[in-house]
């Protein structure tokens, strides 16, 4: 395996860090669905409140991210040409995944705050 402009390797072994980690995680989101099919709103904010709950779905939507932006990005280099939109497409894929997961950072926060 060689190394590419932007670190062919590193990136490889990080998308694999972050399938094992997202392998409990998911099941834990399985589980919190579960756990919620048929719960009303308030069960739902009930159990989001608790902050074990929200620390895992903040971690988990940040692992899911970063693993979602990671592929795409692999996607990008590897079959969008010319190299400059190469470029415009990653950095849209890193904005757009850093909006989305502060807009989940931010819900999962005012829950748990009670705002």
């Amino acid at each position: 395996m060689s190394e590419s402009k932007h670190g062919g390797l590193g990136h490889w072994k990080n998308q694999r860090i972050s399938s094992v980690l997202l392998m409990p995680l998911i099941l834990w989101l399985l589980w919190t669905f579960t756990a919620l099919a048929g719960a009303d709103h308030a069960a739902a904010v009930a159990f989001f409140r608790s902050p074990l709950q929200a620390f895992m779905a903040i971690l988990t939507a940040g692992v899911l991210v970063y693993h979602a932006q990671s592929g795409v990005t692999v996607v990008v280099e590897d079959y969008l040409y010319p190299p400059w939109l190469q470029q415009v497409a990653i950095w849209l894929t890193r904005i757009g995944c850093l909006v989305g997961f502060l807009a989940t950072v931010y819900t999962i926060y005012t829950v748990w705050q009670g705002v």
